[in-house]
Formats: C-alpha cells, sequence, structure tokens
C-alpha cells in the first residue's frame, strides 16, 4: 500500500486543502479543505474511491458553511445512483468526477486517460458545483502538451488551463488557482 500527502493553497478563493491518497488495488482519497469562498467561510470534506484504473467508484462530499449538506453517489456496472439508491440516467457517459474547488480531481482523469504527448481527448465528467452543491454532467477536453504538462478546457464553460503535474498526475501548479504547498516541487 502507498501514501501521499498533499497540501494545496487556493489563491483564487482564499482556501487550503489538505489531501490524502492511500493507494493498492484501489485508491481511496481523502481531501479538507476550508477557507474563504465567495468571501464567505466554507469547510468542505470530500471521499473519493477509484479503481485500479482511475475509474471512480464513489464520492461523498460534505459542505459545511452555515448549514450542513452533503452529496453522496456510487458508481456500479456504469450505472450512478445517489444514496437512496435511485439510478440518474443523465451521468451515464461520466466515468470521471470534478468537484469545483479542488485541483485533485483533474489527477482521476488524467491518470485514467494516460494520453500520449500531443494526443487529446473529449470525457463527460459528473461536475460537482461547490458552494451551491449542483451536480449535472459537463465535457471536458484533456490534452497533453509535454511530459508533466496537460491542457485543460471545460467545453460547458470555455474555462481553459495549462496545468503542471507531477509524476504521479497530482497538479503541482494551477495558474491564478491553486498552488501546492507540500510536498515541495521538484
Amino acid at each position: 500500500m502507498t501514501s501521499k500527502q498533499i497540501v494545496w493553497k487556493g489563491t483564487y478563493y482564499n482556501t487550503l486543502e489538505y489531501l490524502h491518497i492511500q493507494s493498492d488495488s484501489t485508491h481511496h482519497i481523502r481531501g479538507y479543505i476550508t477557507g474563504l469562498v465567495k468571501d464567505l467561510p466554507l469547510h468542505v470534506d470530500y471521499h473519493i474511491t477509484a479503481n485500479a484504473d482511475w475509474e471512480t467508484t464513489g464520492v461523498l462530499i460534505r459542505a459545511h458553511d452555515h448549514i450542513q449538506k452533503e452529496l453522496q453517489f456510487t458508481r456500479e456496472n456504469g450505472k450512478w445512483s445517489d444514496k437512496q439508491g435511485t439510478i440518474h440516467e443523465i451521468f451515464g457517459p461520466c466515468i470521471d468526477i470534478d468537484i469545483s474547488i479542488t485541483p485533485f480531481t483533474n489527477t482521476l482523469a488524467i491518470n485514467r486517460l494516460s494520453l500520449a504527448e500531443g494526443e487529446s481527448k473529449e470525457i463527460t465528467v459528473l461536475y460537482f458545483d461547490l458552494p451551491a452543491m449542483d451536480v449535472k454532467p459537463v465535457k471536458q477536453r484533456y490534452t497533453k502538451l509535454a511530459d508533466r504538462l496537460y491542457r485543460y478546457e471545460s467545453l460547458w464553460s470555455g474555462f481553459t488551463a495549462e496545468l503542471e503535474v507531477d509524476d504521479d498526475g497530482l497538479v503541482r501548479d494551477y495558474p491564478g488557482i491553486w498552488v501546492r504547498q507540500f510536498p515541495a516541487s521538484s
């Protein structure tokens, strides 16, 4: 079993995120984000599970502002269901997830896609817009520009960023939004 710890400082929003990943035949990811989002206090903790191929199998998100809110979805046999067991057919094409206030979820797609340099892939992700707690499928594109450099494009919003990652696909620098504090970039 391997274990990693990462700390990111939010520069767009004034946040700090602590992330812990444990990997063996599956990946268990726990993230804790605290700070100010749109000038209001927010604390989010999330737990993501993924199989050995980095396909998301479950996500639990708890957001605490003036009240606690929770979202939970599980993916089994290509179908997403909520914590009540209701299957959401609209999420069917989604293998990856994207949580708006963490750079970690880019790692899921980057590692799963295993793109060759110069290769692009369009995907549909299950997008969690926080702190609104809105969930919807959105289209994104990843392009591998160089050994540890990817272009991320939200085809839904038009947002584009070039992401520098480490050997494990974890974001080192997300220009204007997050900077990794620990471990130091090498």
